[in-house]
């Protein structure tokens, strides 16, 4: 049975794209973080500038994203991502965590999971994943305010971090579904 596509909208430095990803293996959390390939394969893509939010440049039948480009991506909800644990010894269970995440352009807001308290080290040096989940989720370009997203699961490019830092209690978002 071919896998079903999952609509996502994906980000570069220069570029916002919206298509459709068929994942392979577990769910599209595993196929973008295969380390085995350095694409992704969007079909059905829609290209637009970021300084030009609502012109569209071109569709494209297939357009091939280079991973290591990629800043962020945007689901419709976090059961499009398939399975994003991590393998560790003993029972384990995850915490929660608002941060913002400052990256290549961009700053995002929203809720990291780990497995007990949040560790800035082993969240971004001890792992080989390219890409990180955060949830409940917004974008913001910064050079262009107007460029915004929201979404209740993305996947950001771990190597593209700048800074990460956990939101004060009173930046924390009242009730807006963080779980």
């Amino acid at each position: 049975m071919a896998p079903r596509p999952i609509s996502i909208e994906f980000y570069t430095t220069s570029h916002r794209i919206l298509g459709r990803v068929s994942p392979t293996g577990t769910g599209l959390f595993s196929h973008i973080n295969d380390p085995t390939s350095s694409f992704i394969e969007v079909e059905g893509a829609h290209l637009m500038r970021l300084h030009q939010p609502g012109r569209l440049v071109a569709r494209y039948p297939t357009l091939w994203l280079v991973k290591s480009e990629v800043v962020a991506g945007l689901l419709s909800n976090r059961n499009e991502l398939g399975p994003t644990g991590y393998a560790r010894g003993g029972y384990t269970t995850s915490v929660p965590h608002w941060v913002r995440v400052v990256m290549g352009g961009y700053e995002l807001k929203g809720i990291v999971e780990t497995p007990g308290k949040f560790n800035f080290g082993s969240l971004m040096f001890e792992t080989d994943r390219f890409f990180m989940p955060i949830y409940s989720a917004t974008l913001t370009a910064i050079l262009f305010p107007n460029v915004q997203g929201e979404s209740q699961a993305m996947i950001f490019n771990r190597a593209m971090v700048d800074a990460i830092a956990l939101l004060p209690k009173d930046e924390i978002p009242s009730a807006t579904g963080e779980g």
